[in-house]
Order: C-alpha cells, then sequence, then structure tokens
C-alpha cells in the first residue's frame, strides 16, 4: 500500500510544476512618514482578502484600537469569512478538529508591524 501511495505522490517532471524554487521573490521599499504599518501574512490570509482588503481592514482597526492587536483581528476577520463561504457559523466552524478544519481554510500565519517612533511597535504572530 505504501509503494503505491509514493507512486502517485512521486514529482516525475522536475521542469514543470508544481515544484520549490530557492530563489527567492524580493521586492524593496524604502519606509517612507506616509507608511504605518507592515503586513506580513501566508498564503491562507490572501486566499480570503485582497492586499487592499486587508490593509483596510489593518488601518481601520489600529485607527479604532491604537494598542490592539491587529494580527489578531486579522485571523479573526478571516475565520469569519472562511465559515460564512463555507456556510457555517463561526462557532460551527471552529469546533471542526483542526485536521478536517483545513478542508475548509489553510493555515495561516500573520504578523503585523506597526511603524513610526512615536507609536508602539507591535509584533504578533498567529496561526489557525
Amino acid at each position: 500500500m505504501n509503494d503505491a501511495l509514493m507512486g502517485i505522490l512521486r514529482v516525475r517532471n522536475l521542469l514543470s510544476p508544481p515544484y520549490v524554487s530557492v530563489q527567492p521573490s524580493l521586492t524593496a521599499h524604502e519606509i517612507s512618514n506616509s507608511d504605518h504599518f507592515v503586513v506580513l501574512g501566508s498564503d491562507g490570509l490572501f486566499d480570503f482578502f485582497t492586499n487592499d482588503e486587508v490593509v483596510n481592514l489593518v488601518h481601520s482597526y489600529t485607527s479604532r484600537y491604537p494598542y490592539g492587536d491587529p494580527a489578531k483581528f486579522l485571523l479573526e476577520q478571516l475565520a469569519a469569512r472562511a465559515a460564512d463561504s463555507a456556510g457555517f457559523s463561526m462557532e460551527e466552524l471552529m469546533s471542526i478538529p483542526a485536521g478536517r478544519r483545513r478542508k475548509y481554510h489553510d493555515d495561516v500565519t500573520v504578523i503585523v508591524i506597526v511603524l513610526g517612533t512615536n507609536k508602539r511597535t507591535s509584533k504578533a504572530s498567529t496561526c489557525i
């Protein structure tokens, strides 16, 4: 059985996807006074939100709660959206065991770094 399973999972052609590259994809941005925060998120976050939606959510949250945890807020919003798209309430989605819950959303890691010399710098990382 194991040999059959490994045969199915074996990647036969390494010249075409799916594959993993060791070459990083880099973009440089010089921080300016108009930059307020940096959001680092895994693909699970961006499966449910566009870049603009993430920026708008973090901006509105940090405006209302300057000492809150914007990363945790993003994860709560993601869980609500994942539940809604699956036709569940948030409580129903969260009651599904983690291994089975992957059917409805990917694991997610989010870090929000609030910039500015007069503000608290917040670092938060959470996985669901």
